[in-house]
């Protein structure tokens, strides 16, 4: 949180400078001694950017591994700390901090656009700062909100309780749309430094509306939360834009120099030179995923990994160099990702905030649940379409039909026990090494897959419920922290986690 009170100094960003993926580049260069006022478009594109290098990196990284995605090599010590599941206050800290250092250009963002009227950006930032809320109640419960941001008129703000962060986050979703929906024709909107619509504000109400649905089941099993999820999603429903079907994604502009390649390309596969990255080398699917793909028929494995000696091999979470099948789960000996396939396409390819498969699988599990109209199997199976073309499966439409058609349990809708089981566990197959995060997170709420094996170097039986405070915060704003007793990454639940 080293600059969650930070307000905007200055900006270094020219216009025709619309690449990169992380602090440092589109970003804007402080001097606290000397503030200025920066229009609204000059801080957006920096904050659109490095959301895109967040989710792609830090939060895709601690999920995948959790979520029974990611293993690293025997070879390698890598992933150290996630793998044994040793959560302390030194790990993950750019969940917090960075989240409120991007939070603080949203609110600048948002208080520059209200004092020059200018509605689209007010309601763009407002969207944005749901969704890194959202994030940050999802790995800690209650976290600095009513009084966060607000530079020095408020040091050491109170923590608010997740529930009504969550229960706000709809309002000011609410409100956003609202504002886009009322700017006066003659309002200019964004252009170029949008990078995640190109001013398309039609598609900033459909991100909206997909994060309040989100916001909405992710309350599912919540006793009692029924009668009121379904109003909400009525109201999504009356607004009558829709959902982000399409997709959300980033794309400032990303070229193969360093520090402006997409971020999960330049930090999980090469350098501007196309030498492989040393998170490339350690970094292999879990015995589990491979097994999940091969047992259902997937081709999207194919698009995922390499073959080694003729077959797909992964790695069992928390196997060491000490141990004594370690030569077995060898870099040399394991599936890499496919480097010109699913996850990894090229330098410049689009950074993915949210899939479009989420979204769809998203309306299908409320339909499933009967808090939404439609038809949850046509939902479903355009889900599991959308991620075959996402990943570049041949044939993509035919081949997703053909595994929808199997009656396999968990893939063919109408052979499904659980309907909404099986809707999760496509979600989880869909964000595999992409959206990592929310595939944790959607297990810590369903606890989907329910064969999710814990890892063999865990200190504690037990998956992790969520990330502990960092130091730099209980440095900054000790007393706040302390009121929130003791957390347990084991133990402590989030508030919507009641499984």
């Amino acid at each position: 949180m080293k600059k969650i009170f930070k307000y905007i100094a200055g900006i270094a960003i020219a216009s025709t400078v619309l690449a990169g993926c992380g602090k440092g580049f589109l970003d804007i260069n402080e001097n606290p001694n000397r503030p200025v006022t920066a229009t609204p478009n000059l801080i957006l594109t920096s904050g659109l950017n490095r959301t895109s290098a967040l989710v792609s990196t830090t939060l895709n990284e601690i999920g995948s591994v959790w979520a029974g995605y990611w293993a690293p090599a025997t070879d390698y010590l890598w992933y150290i700390n996630n793998k044994q599941y040793n959560v302390t206050p030194n790990f993950g800290t750019a969940v917090f901090e960075t989240s409120f250092d991007i939070l603080s250009d949203f609110q600048a963002v948002q208080d520059a656009a209200v004092a020059a009227n200018m509605n689209y950006y007010q309601g763009i930032a407002g969207i944005m700062k749901a969704y890194h809320f959202q994030n940050l109640v999802d790995a800690y419960n209650n976290v600095p909100y009513t009084e966060a941001l607000k530079n020095t008129q408020n040091i050491r703000p109170k923590y608010d309780e997740g529930q009504a962060i969550y229960d706000d986050l709809i309002k000011q979703l609410d409100a956003a749309i609202a504002l886009i929906k009322s700017a006066p024709e003659t309002e200019a909107k964004p252009q170029g430094e949008d990078i995640y619509f190109a001013g398309n504000m039609t598609n900033w109400i459909k991100f909206a509306n997909t994060l309040k649905l989100r916001i909405l089941l992710r309350q599912s099993e919540i006793p009692g939360k029924d009668a009121t999820i379904k109003a909400e999603i009525a109201k999504i429903l009356s607004e009558g834009s829709g959902f982000s079907d399409a997709g959300v994604y980033g794309q400032p502009g990303y070229t193969s120099s360093t520090t402006k390649m997409n971020p999960f390309w330049e930090g999980y596969y090469a350098n501007s030179a196309g030498s492989a990255t040393s998170n490339y080398k350690a970094t292999r699917p879990t015995k589990y995923i491979v097994n999940n793909y091969l047992s259902n028929n997937d081709p999207r494995i194919d698009q995922m990994y390499l073959k080694v000696s003729g077959a797909f091999k992964g790695i069992e979470l928390g196997r060491n160099t000490g141990d004594s099948e370690a030569a077995l789960y060898k870099s040399s000996v394991t599936s890499a990702f496919l480097t010109n396939g699913g996850i990894l396409k090229s330098a410049t390819q689009k950074a993915v905030i949210m899939l479009p498969s989420e979204s769809l699988f998203l309306q299908a599990e409320a339909v499933a649940r009967g808090w939404m109209t439609g038809d949850a199997k046509a939902l479903y199976n355009k889900g599991i379409e959308e991620s075959f073309v996402f990943l570049g499966v041949p044939n993509a439409a035919a081949a997703a039909a053909t595994y929808a058609g199997q009656a396999i349990n968990k893939v063919g809708y109408d052979a499904s026990t659980n309907k909404v089981e099986a809707i999760i566990y496509q979600k989880w197959l869909a964000l595999n090494s992409i959206s990592g995060w929310e595939a944790w997170t959607e297990f810590r709420r369903t606890k989907f897959p329910t064969d999710n094996p814990l890892s063999l170097n865990a200190i504690k039986p037990i998956h992790p419920k969520r990330l502990v405070y960092p130091s730099s915060e209980y440095g900054r704003n000790g007393d706040e922290v302390k009121k929130q007793g003791d957390i347990d990454t084991f133990t402590s639940k989030i508030f919507w986690d009641t499984k």
